[in-house]
């Protein structure tokens, strides 16, 4: 199967005083630190549109859209989003619109509704996450692994097999840094490095669980187009979706004087 990825420097980008994304600490095994070596690699104009700082009331209303989205099981709108974040509604729209320059969340063609803000989506991608009661739609296989990292909780992740269809599930221990349970033990991940435009309309489609090696080579035998990406265990997934999406909704960290 096609594994191209290269080590490279550990390139970040500071979210918040204090705060890179993504986290390197979090990939130990080497697959995993090679898969987000690739990613870096591959989706330099994402890191560039990561490579300032946002603004302090940009960074307020994504992470109060991620938080509601959460806690309601849907995307907010703005007047729920203005609320919570004490910013005015036309403000929001605003810094919505900002933030969907960053690939940070999407709006609906002509609107400031949101469809999807990363982890999550309101679309069904076959990749079901169980937070805090809530079951949400994640736009992929390492999004959804992820969640657990971000909202410092564990999940139960379903999803189906890209090839067989059969459902395949994981629990989370140890909000997120660790695998309690997978349904397949020789389940694993196609992390696809492909990147245009948005996360959302190019990787993510093809970033996706299999129920064991064959029949992820079973797929990328069957695809029209050869894909680059990287094959990860369970383990090797979880490490890299803690690193993506761990530090999202991190504090911001005090300057040492």
């Amino acid at each position: 199967m096609n594994s191209t990825v290269n080590p490279t420097r550990e390139l970040a980008a500071e979210i918040r005083p204090g705060v890179r994304r993504p986290d390197w600490s979090a990939v130990t095994t080497p697959a995993a630190r090679r898969a987000l070596a690739g990613r870096t690699a591959a989706r330099s104009g994402l890191l560039d549109m990561w490579s300032h700082a946002l603004e302090a009331s940009e960074d307020i209303v994504w992470r109060t859209v991620l938080r509601l989205y959460a806690a309601q099981g849907r995307p907010p709108n703005v007047d729920e989003i203005a609320a919570a974040a004490g910013i005015d509604g036309s403000r929001v729209s605003a810094l919505l619109r900002k933030l969907q320059l960053r690939d940070l969340v999407g709006l609906k063609a002509g609107s400031d509704a949101i469809w999807l803000a990363y982890p999550f989506t309101e679309r069904a991608t076959g990749h079901r996450v169980e937070l805090n009661g809530q079951v949400l739609n994640a736009l992929c296989a390492i999004d959804a692994l992820g969640v657990a990292a971000m909202y410092r909780t564990d999940v139960t992740v379903e999803s189906q097999c890209r090839s067989c269809g059969e459902t395949i599930r994981v629990t989370t221990a140890g909000t997120g840094r660790a695998l309690r349970s997978v349904s397949h033990p020789g389940a694993v991940v196609w992390y696809d490095l492909a990147y245009a435009d948005s996360a959302a309309v190019s990787c993510c489609p093809a970033i996706a669980f299999f129920c064991s090696d064959g029949h992820l080579q079973c797929w990328l035998d069957s695809q029209a187009v050869q894909r680059t990406g990287a094959r990860l265990n369970m383990n090797e997934a979880l490490e890299l979706g803690r690193a993506i999406f761990g530090p999202v909704l991190s504090d911001p960290v005090p300057a040492v004087v």
